[in-house]
């Protein structure tokens, strides 16, 4: 399960870059439209990785994070949207991740 975790993540990994190329070259298009399967595959890498808490938590933050960065890129495209919507996806990254370091940090070494 972990190979088909990994090579997931790889994959998914093709699409975000290629998103935010085309976010780069300002493809409009193409970018607006890579939103959709490179959040498929984080949605798909954070099914996969149900059966750990930790895993679910920093995937679960890696879709904030794309979320936010797709809400950025069709700000700048578009300009339809306002940023600070970018930045309640950021806000819910750093929460999702604050509770991955109480669970893997501070529980474990400071809460013995």
């Amino acid at each position: 399960m972990i190979d088909k975790l990994r090579k997931t993540e790889n994959l998914h990994v093709v699409f975000w870059l290629f998103k935010d190329m085309c976010w780069m070259l300002e493809f409009k298009t193409a970018g607006a439209i890579m939103i959709l399967p490179t959040l498929a595959m984080a949605f798909y890498v954070l099914y996969l990785s149900k059966n750990n808490f930790n895993l679910i938590i920093v995937n679960l933050a890696i879709i904030f994070w794309i979320c936010a960065n797709s809400a950025w890129m069709v700000s700048d495209f578009y300009n339809n949207i306002p940023k600070s919507i970018s930045l309640i996806f950021f806000i819910g990254g750093i929460l999702t991740m604050l509770v991955y370091v109480w669970n893997t940090f501070i529980k474990q070494y400071f809460l013995k």
